[in-house]
Parts: C-alpha cells; structure tokens; sequence
C-alpha cells in the first residue's frame, strides 16, 4: 500500500510529517527514515483505531 504524506524539516532540524489523508495526525523524527517509520506505526494505530472491542453480558 502506498501512502502520500507531506513533510517539512522543522527549525530544530526535526523532520514533522502527516499523511495528506490525515492530515490532524502529525508526527515527527530526527531524520527523514525515522520520519517514515513513525509514520508507518501512526499507520498502523490509525488503522487499529477502526476497531473497537465491547463486552456482551448476557444475564
């Protein structure tokens, strides 16, 4: 799967990024690889955040 995501070197040298589809969802890293495997396990929480778990008690 292929993702696009917008980034930009920040004062401090930070590298702060976000998937255009995700845009509320920053994220950041000190280099430009470790931007993209944060932005890769932001991914993956995102992903998980469609679903939820609910207990049913039966009585």
């Amino acid at each position: 799967m292929e993702l696009e995501y917008t980034y930009f070197e920040a004062e401090d040298g930070f590298f702060v990024g976000w998937f255009d589809s995700f845009p509320e969802d920053v994220t950041q890293g000190k280099t430009l690889e470790e931007l993209e495997e944060m932005l890769a396990d932001m991914y993956e929480c995102l992903n998980l955040a469609k679903y939820r778990k609910r207990k049913l008690i039966l009585t």
